[in-house]
């Protein structure tokens, strides 16, 4: 038995009966009551306290609990301790898959496609993310269901479309990012469907301009989705779910190995869901397939194939009109559609990554995705403006038949060195990214503004004080000249990175990264020749100070830039701009604590940030003549704020995840002058998210459990200027706060799982958010699902 008198600090390296590193493993000290985890490579260190260090117990969500002496472990000369945990048996791993979803919401970890890695307490950067057992207890079909969970984030509509840290992140704004590459979400047209949370494992924000990491990104966050990884032990999750608006779904998560030795494993995601939702003409079915298979031919090589498939078919939601500036004056259903609308997509994507161990510190990356998106859309649409204004009761219209193809193409490659130099650990990478975005040459829209009636030719409007939704022939339209449609420039993007992750002893861990990003783009119209490129160098610095154990002090600095496609500096005058636009700037600063509560089960960020933008792009929400949409750009903004964030359990019962965000933004300079000092559009001052779930561990009531939450959102500006006044300036309004109020009844036993979901218990009218008066997004009205589900 080691003696205080001879005590010595304690470190090791915790890894599974494979000889794989293990991270976020809890080590504590039970003499002590000290509790670290182990970092990114499964190394711990623990100091000497002021009692013998005697037994050291380690714990980790899929392994058994180990509590060894110290006198009994293996050790080797180089590495200190080593510890190996034993995975759970498939009796206890039943247990399990129900355990963790009845347990904590806590993650310690964070990947970003490998390039920013490591313990989420080490990181200097906020971080907000979900867990899959999250998105269950929630009953979260998209992951814009999940909006309000994730600190300094909201909705700016019904799409997937999301305001971070104040910015608008969506369409040709932002990007998605899946497993760290970029996905055609967020991409082309694929903007008005929200990705589903079938086959995610997490959903992660990372905060402020990740461009060193990963290119073009808006300066409020970038989103990062982890799908589920197959697993060596044989699993089968079956889900039915019924609910309000005469909603059906259904869910299978599928996994196991094919072979005996386990070297080739499969995982199959399939989500279905039929709804009439609570808008009028507006129902959807969609359809989610999503195989993944692992193999590991040899020791030290991976190999993970990806595909998901998702089909949709149903009607495009462009929100509701908005009658005489009265938000409520028409019903929530309300829809201005007809119901020979339709919209039907596929989305394709196919990705394969393959990891490399070439030595003991060298290891290669490497990952290519390929998206085809398709698109067939019928509807009739608001042209965005009134024919009747400021009285704001007839809407002009227009017509649109569109059919579409794109293509998206990412590689990500990197090479990843670790290695000790004295009192210090680095991990460096240096990499390459390449990505593509090209429109199909068969790509055509065409538009209508008015139709034949009566052998008179005449503006399509909609009456909102007597809105009679008449089926329209669609051989009577009046169809525009054929014009060049404002798809998105055809681009390459290509980026030269390199970062240091630095651990210097057991208190500091530093970041330093900088990228070189160059992006070429050419005319919309394939027919044309024309092209541009932009480049930039894209530095980033971060640094953590461990305090104590409980406690990481965390600062950062990072830019970003936005370019713009080639039509915005050859056509210009087509988007409403007389010279060509420029591309957009920023820059983070952010600092704040990390702390962990109960025993580190209880993570909290605590952050401050300061951002600055420039050039940034802003929709007019006005329609040219020949179809195209109208932008500005203002000269400069800021937003800044505070983040608090937390998530994980108080006890193994008692789970928590909430968060609250003070933002405050800025219009500092712009074109239109009575914009100066204005918030930035759909950026509320106040988010506030709450979470708690409580299951009975013992007596009769055993596996009775209990959730409830609220989210609250403050007045937004609305995007584009409502009225003008008696000077000419324009003049803008907001969409009101709100608060709504949701609760869930679960019941677990065995592998049988009941939940009761309630959401906007008290029936609130309210905006989620929206452009103008033409198309505002209401939020649903109360709702009730309940789902079954069996694991075994």
């Amino acid at each position: 038995m080691i003696t205080a008198q001879g005590q010595t600090p304690v470190k090791g390296k915790v890894q599974n009966a494979m000889g794989k590193n293990l991270q976020g493993v809890t080590v504590q000290d039970k003499k002590n009551n000290v509790t670290i985890q182990s970092d990114r490579n499964g190394n711990f260190q623990l100091q000497k306290g002021s009692k013998p260090l005697e037994i050291i117990k380690f714990s980790a969500i899929g392994f058994e609990d180990k509590e060894v002496l110290l006198d009994t472990v293996d050790q080797t000369s180089d590495n200190g301790w080593r510890i190996v945990m034993i995975p759970l048996s498939l009796e206890l791993d039943e247990v399990l898959v129900t355990g963790r979803r009845n347990n904590s919401y806590l993650t310690n970890s964070v990947e970003m496609g490998g390039k920013f890695s490591g313990t989420l307490k080490d990181l200097p950067q906020s971080v907000s993310l979900v867990s899959k057992e999250f998105m269950e207890d929630k009953q979260a079909f998209l992951i814009t269901d999940m909006a309000q969970d994730l600190a300094g984030v909201n909705l700016a509509s019904s799409y997937d479309d999301f305001t971070i840290r104040g910015f608008r992140s969506g369409y040709n704004s932002g990007l998605r990012l899946v497993n760290g590459m970029r996905s055609a979400y967020g991409y082309g047209t694929s903007y008005f469907r929200s990705p589903l949370t079938v086959n995610l494992e997490t959903i992660e924000v990372l905060k402020g301009p990740g461009a060193s990491l990963f290119g073009d990104i808006v300066p409020g966050g970038t989103i990062n989705m982890v799908t589920k990884k197959p697993l060596e032990e044989e699993k089968l999750d079956v889900n039915f779910a019924f609910g309000s608006f005469q909603t059906l779904r259904s869910t299978i998560d599928l996994t196991g190995a094919l072979d005996s030795s386990k070297k080739i494993l499969y995982r199959l995601n399939v989500g279905y869901e039929n709804s009439k939702t609570f808008r009028d003409n507006n129902q959807r079915k969609t359809l989610l397939i999503a195989p993944s298979f692992t193999f590991k031919p040899v020791d030290g090589t991976q190999i993970d194939v990806d595909m998901v498939y998702d089909n949709f078919n149903g009607f495009l939601d462009r929100g509701i009109g908005i009658r005489n500036n009265d938000l409520y004056a028409l019903p929530r259903g309300f829809n201005v559609n007809q119901p020979s609308d339709y919209f039907h997509s596929n989305f394709i994507t196919l990705s394969a990554i393959l990891s490399q161990k070439i030595n003991e510190n060298l290891n290669f990356h490497a990952s290519y995705m390929k998206a085809i998106y398709q698109e067939d859309l019928n509807e009739l649409r608001t042209l965005n403006t009134f024919s009747d204004a400021p009285a704001n009761t007839i809407m002009n219209m227009r017509f649109l038949e569109k059919k579409m193809k794109d293509y998206t193409d990412n590689l990500v490659s990197y090479l990843s060195y670790s290695n000790h130099w004295g009192n210090t650990e680095h991990r460096m990478i240096l990499g390459v990214d390449y990505a593509s975005y090209s429109p199909d040459r068969d790509n055509v829209q065409k538009e209508a503004r008015s139709r034949v009636l009566d052998g008179d030719t005449v503006r399509l409007t909609v009456d909102l004080d007597n809105p009679i939704k008449e089926l329209i022939s669609p051989s009577s339209y009046v169809w525009l000249p054929q014009a060049s449609f404002p798809f998105l420039n055809p681009y390459k993007s290509l980026g030269i990175y390199i970062q240091d992750q630095v651990t210097i002893g057991d208190k500091w861990h530093i970041i330093f990264g900088l990228r070189h990003e160059r992006y070429s783009s050419s005319s919309a119209d394939l027919q044309e020749t024309y092209n541009t490129s932009q480049s930039s160098w894209l530095p980033r610095l971060g640094l953590t100070y461990k305090i104590n154990n409980q406690v990481n002090y965390f600062a950062s600095y990072s830019q970003g830039y936005i370019p713009v496609g080639a039509d915005f500096v050859h056509n210009h005058e087509n988007y409403g701009s007389n010279t060509a636009f420029k591309p957009e700037k920023s820059c983070q600063i952010e600092t704040g604590f990390k702390m962990g509560f109960f025993n580190n089960q209880l993570q909290t960020e605590m952050s401050v940030f300061h951002i600055n933008r420039r050039n940034m792009l802003m929709s007019t929400g006005a329609v040219s003549e020949a179809g195209f949409p109208i932008y500005r750009q203002s000269g400069e903004v800021y937003s800044q704020g505070i983040e608090l964030d937390f998530r994980g359990q108080i006890t193994k019962d008692f789970q928590l995840s909430g968060n609250y965000s003070f933002n405050h933004t800025e219009v500092k300079t712009s074109s239109i002058q009575s914009e100066v000092g204005q918030m930035l559009p759909n950026a509320p001052r106040h988010v506030v998210g709450l979470w708690a779930k409580y299951v009975i561990p013992k007596n009769a009531l055993k596996g009775l459990g209990f959730g409830a939450g609220l989210s609250h959102v403050s007045s937004r500006r609305m995007e584009n200027f409502a009225r003008k006044d008696d000077q000419g300036n324009e003049q803008w309004d907001k969409w009101p706060a709100y608060a709504t109020i949701n609760a869930a009844l679960y019941y677990h036993v065995k592998g049988v799982r009941l939940s009761l979901n309630a959401n906007n218990i008290l029936d609130k009218y309210y905006y989620l958010g929206g452009f103008d008066y033409t198309r505002g997004f209401v939020g649903a009205p109360r709702n009730f699902m309940v789902s079954m589900g069996y694991s075994f």
